[in-house]
């Protein structure tokens, strides 16, 4: 596995055969196995002001604002992280022709939050990919 440290002092680990890109523009960081259409999207936010962290309800809100109407609650607990709640969703997304099986993560505490969806085409695939979130650490 190959530990990757994220903004706002987030790490992930990933095998060593997937790549990891960071794109500057969204702020957000890419991993993907080669020769695959699996992908694990991972954002990390802080707010605060005059010193003061975002309460934990706004940064809840603003997860939640990330979520289609159509995705469906799932539960989160195998996925919990000490010290932040925890929600997650699934949802199926057309994009072209294709259809897209996501899963949502959202982990946030008072002036945190790490948004993390699962995007690919084979299902099973995606679940299992849901084992490298166990490796999230905050430091």
């Amino acid at each position: 596995m190959k530990t990757y440290s994220l903004s706002c002092n987030w790490q992930i680990s990933m095998p060593k055969d997937w790549n990891g890109e960071y794109n500057e523009a969204d702020g957000q960081y890419v991993f993907f196995p080669d020769g695959s259409d699996l992908t694990i999207r991972a954002t990390p936010f802080h707010a605060e002001r005059d010193g003061v962290l975002a309460p934990e309800q706004v940064m809840e809100k603003a997860y939640m604002s990330s979520i289609p109407p159509t995705a469906v609650q799932r539960d989160a607990e195998p996925y919990s992280l000490s010290g932040f709640a925890v929600k997650m969703y699934e949802n199926n997304v057309t994009m072209g022709n294709q259809m897209l099986y996501v899963i949502y993560v959202g982990y946030y505490a008072a002036g945190e939050l790490l948004s993390v969806s699962v995007w690919g085409t084979d299902k099973p695939q995606c679940e299992q990919a849901l084992e490298y979130l166990k490796t999230i650490k905050k430091q």
